[in-house]
């Protein structure tokens, strides 16, 4: 393993069990530790990696000095998050709907608000999402609307709307399975088609149902995709910037993301569910690995499967298809015909 490879996965370790493995004492922990430490070390590697080695050297020693205090604490390896806030002090407690709420971490920042995790007095874990600025509560507002309308087995379940000191907040269930782009870090050469396909399958349901109702997510990237690899499940996340009533001639976007929104979306354009279309195809090209920018594809993809996306990311929107629900329909033809009849396939 390179100094370069050992650099990158040490980047990818959330905590020390991710990099050095099940080890059982703090020993072995210990062995662990030295074996990498002389792949790393600044005056034991080449001059030519003497820098990259610093970097890992230090990313090295966080992580073993981190292990031994997970040892002292009894919760080396210990996956349960529950059980592993017993054993950290909250950043702050709430008190909503008669029930405690403990938070733990600030696990995102996004455009318009902040992203905690913590758990209920249940022991369930929970998100609290709270605007930046109090300028920004009206797009909470219109998230919990939405979320708390329209019940979808792959958006976010919304327990309740509470005031945090001046700005507005939404208290949600847990969102289970990983983000998008931490899919893509398993897989830096492109996910297989054929689980490609089952994603888009559940996306383009969750963006019929939305257009069904009248409203355009308008936000729809590779940060606001879940994928739960158990289940099949993909959740649509991040509606803050979500156009309810999109059908009525007041309804405006609300952002732009480069590579994701369509060339029609612009602060003064008439809002279509195209241009959700169009942000499907695109995460549908970033999951196989393909050129998001110019939408070029691998030429191992099936043509079938190519032209079917390449048609949803159109950049005229009069030629592009507006029907997620007609998508989904084609889509499943599509699958059924180039990998056969579907059975469940676990995303390893």
């Amino acid at each position: 393993m390179t100094v370069k490879e050992i650099y990158e996965r040490l980047l990818r370790a959330k905590r020390p069990v991710d990099f050095f493995g099940e080890a059982t004492t703090e020993e072995e922990l210990k062995r662990f530790y030295k074996d990498f430490a002389k792949k790393v070390h600044p005056d034991l590697v080449p001059d030519c990696d003497r820098y990259l080695a610093g970097e890992a050297f230090s990313v090295l020693n966080r992580l073993y000095h981190l292990g031994l205090a997970e040892f002292q604490q009894g919760i080396y390896g210990v996956i349960d998050q529950v059980q592993l806030y017993s054993h950290q002090s909250p950043l702050f407690e709430i008190t909503a709907g008669g029930k405690r709420y403990q938070f733990f971490e600030n696990v995102f920042e996004g455009e318009v608000a902040y992203l905690f995790k913590g758990k209920s007095a249940d022991d369930d874990i929970v998100y609290l999402k709270v605007a930046i600025d109090p300028a920004d509560n009206e797009l909470i507002d219109t998230e919990y609307d939405v979320l708390s309308t329209l019940r979808h087995q792959s958006f976010p379940y919304v327990e309740q709307k509470i005031q945090v000191n001046d700005t507005r907040a939404i208290l949600m269930r847990e969102v289970k399975g990983i983000t998008m782009l931490e899919l893509l870090e398993q897989y830096p050469h492109g996910v297989p088609a054929e689980h490609v396909m089952w994603m888009l399958e559940r996306l383009l349901s969750a963006v019929g149902y939305l257009h069904a109702n009248f409203v355009v997510h308008g936000n729809i990237k590779p940060e606001n995709i879940i994928i739960n690899k158990e289940n099949h499940n993909v959740s649509l996340v991040g509606f803050s910037f979500c156009i309810p009533k999109a059908n009525t001639p007041e309804a405006k976007y609300k952002i732009q993301n480069d590579n994701y929104s369509a060339p029609e979306v612009s602060a003064d354009a008439t809002v279509y569910p195209a241009s959700d279309v169009y942000s499907v195809g695109k995460i549908a090209i970033a999951l196989l690995g393909g050129a998001v920018s110019s939408s070029g594809m691998p030429i191992s993809v099936n043509a079938k499967v190519r032209a079917f996306i390449r048609k949803m990311v159109n950049p005229s929107m009069m030629d592009r298809p507006d029907d997620a629900w007609k998508l989904w329909t084609e889509l499943i033809e599509l699958r059924t015909e180039v990998f056969g009849t579907q059975r469940f396939q676990k995303l390893d």
